[in-house]
């Protein structure tokens, strides 16, 4: 019997603007790897499935997580999120959604947010450790940094120098 839902949401304040961060934080694969999130494969022999779902799969501690994942939803340069159905792993549902929202002074005001649901009581432990510290920290960590490689002459100049 799955766990009841539990949610986290963070927020960080970044000088860059939404435009400026978007290729950054909404490069889902990049986020991953600099946050420390194992690398995540397709599942092959899923056979097809509807409306542009995949299904995917990483491992954990050489255990595999594998889920159905929906279709992003994109609003180019402040928000995506996407929700993923677990087969395999301490998981049964984990939703994500991450605003970018421009503040009154310039800069962004990054929100991330999750919403999980455990499968069982190991689950129901990992997760507050998982994602409540470590995947807090270490997205605060990329955000500090992608805010910082969007303020360089590159990035500025990409972004019609847009701070």
């Amino acid at each position: 019997m799955a766990e009841r839902e539990l949610h986290y949401r963070w927020e960080w304040t970044a000088r860059s603007s939404p435009r400026a961060l978007w290729p950054y934080i909404a490069d889902t694969n990049r986020f991953n790897r600099d946050t420390g999130i194992p690398a995540i494969e397709r599942v092959t022999d899923a056979g097809p499935l509807a409306s542009a779902r995949r299904r995917l799969r990483l491992y954990r501690l050489g255990l595999p997580v594998e889920w159905q994942e929906e279709p992003f939803e994109w609003v180019w340069p402040r928000r995506f999120g996407v929700v993923r159905y677990y087969t395999q792993g301490p998981l049964t549902e984990m939703r994500v959604l991450v605003d970018l929202d421009p503040g009154e002074r310039g800069g962004t005001r990054v929100g991330y947010q999750v919403w999980v649901r455990p499968r069982h009581l190991l689950g129901r432990l990992a997760v507050p450790v998982e994602i409540g510290i470590r995947c807090k920290r270490a997205f605060a960590a990329a955000v500090r940094r992608y805010d910082a490689l969007a303020a360089t002459p590159q990035a500025l100049a990409a972004d019609g120098g847009v701070r």
